[in-house]
Parts: structure tokens; sequence; C-alpha cells
């Protein structure tokens, strides 16, 4: 089981002293990039985790001080909703990403207390989805089938779903929707990989290690013992990832 020769594109890792720390977080950016070099990871898509935790404002400033000159590592913005006019509406919002080349966003809806629908983030979302912004986002299946209804193109990628397996909520969004992606942080379904790839093909899927949640390797492990083919694992592990990311216009 040879890891080494895939082109490894974490979409899915973060790092920040958590509300209550334990012995899995990853203080710094230099520890998440020291850990990326263990485990042999090129790129990361990265978040601070106080984008989560606490506001995407401070989150996101956080993340743009620690990630300054670090190449390696690509920009992620936590959202709220433009009605507020915390990042200046729409328009502060994304000349601020252009700005910054921030390559993705990411929203916590239940975190952050809003609602994902698109009377809430329509504004946004026309201009992310004009964009083919990749949108993170969290399992929340009920509410993502009205929202991927309302926004078909959306380029989203749902993260962190459960590990044992949520095909029943997602299977028939990913046929309807041909943006709609899924990370394999958690997937550790036994054939869980294989039997998506048998059905669907590798696009829609991307490695993402879910760091500081779990740990990096894990997901790595998963994907290299998958009954796949070795150009499936390629694509998973890091090719999809670029390709989505090269398609941004900002």
């Amino acid at each position: 089981m040879v890891m080494s020769e895939f082109d490894w594109f974490d979409c899915n890792c973060g790092f920040g002293t958590p509300g209550r720390p334990d012995g899995l977080f990853l203080a710094t950016i230099s520890d998440l990039v020291d850990e990326m070099d263990f485990c042999g990871v090129s790129e990361g898509l990265v978040y601070h985790i106080s984008m989560r935790i606490e506001s995407p404002q401070v989150g996101n400033r956080l993340l743009l001080e620690a990630t300054d000159g670090e190449t390696r590592l690509h920009r992620t913005w936590a959202i709220v909703p433009s009605q507020t006019g915390e990042f200046g509406g729409v328009d502060g919002f994304i000349e601020g990403i252009r700005r910054y080349n921030v390559k993705a966003v990411r929203a916590y809806p239940d975190e952050h207390r809003y609602l994902l629908d698109s009377t809430t983030l329509g504004p946004l979302l026309e201009e992310i989805v004009a964009r083919h912004i990749p949108f993170l986002v969290g399992p929340h299946w009920d509410k993502l089938s009205p929202l991927l209804s309302d926004f078909p193109n959306l380029t989203a990628i749902v993260h962190s779903h459960s590990d044992w397996g949520d095909d029943r909520y997602f299977r028939p969004l990913i046929e309807r929707y041909s943006r709609l992606h899924l990370d394999t942080s958690n997937y550790q379904l036994a054939e869980g990989l294989a039997s998506f790839v048998r059905t669907y093909g590798p696009e829609r899927l991307l490695y993402g290690s879910g760091v500081p949640d779990i740990q990096m390797g894990a997901a790595m492990v998963a994907l290299a013992g998958a009954d796949i083919s070795q150009e499936a694992k390629a694509a998973i592990a890091g090719d999809n990832m670029k390709r989505l990311l090269s398609e941004v216009r900002l």
C-alpha cells in the first residue's frame, strides 16, 4: 500500500486552539504544515478553527495572518448572511476574497445562527455559483436538498458526513446535482469508496483529512486500500480538488 505515489491535496484541514483543547489539535500553521509533511500531503484547503467556533470575522482574519506566504495552503473563508452587512454585503465579501485570493468558502449555519436556504444566502450564492467557488458545508442533508434545488450549479463539497455511511442521503443528490462533491474524511464505510466509484466514478470524491477532528492519515489509508484503480485513487487524492480550484474565477 504505497501512498507517496499520489499527489495528496487535503480539501478539509484546519488549525488553531479549540475552546476545550484535547490531545488532537494543531495550534499553529507550522503544526499543520509539519503534520502535512509527516503524512506526505502536498497541499491543503485550510481554515482556522475560530472560523467555526468563534466568528467568521475573527477566524477569517486569523487565517489571513497565519497563511501569509504559505504557497501550499489555499485559503477558505467562513460566510454569514450578506443582509447583516458584516463583510460589507455581497460586494464587500467578493472584493475581499478577490483581494486575498480566497478560493473557497465554508458555511457553519448552526454555529453562526442562520438558515441554510436561498432566502438567507441567495444574493451571495448567486456570485459563488457564477464564479465556481467551492462551497464547503457539513452534512445538513435536509437543508442541502432544497438549497441545491434552487442552485443546481453550486460547487458544493459536503464534509464530515457519518462514518456509518450517509449514502441514502447523498446518493439521490449526487445523481441529480452534477457539481455536488463529498470529502472522504469520515467515509469509513466498508467498501463504501469502491461501491461509490463503481456507480458514479471517482470525480465527485475529494480526499479530506478532517484535521483537527480526525487524524490526517486515516482517510489516506482508507483511500490507498480501497478496491479501485490507481487512476481513481489519484483523482480522489488530489487531482479532483486541483481541477475544482482551476475553475474558480475571482
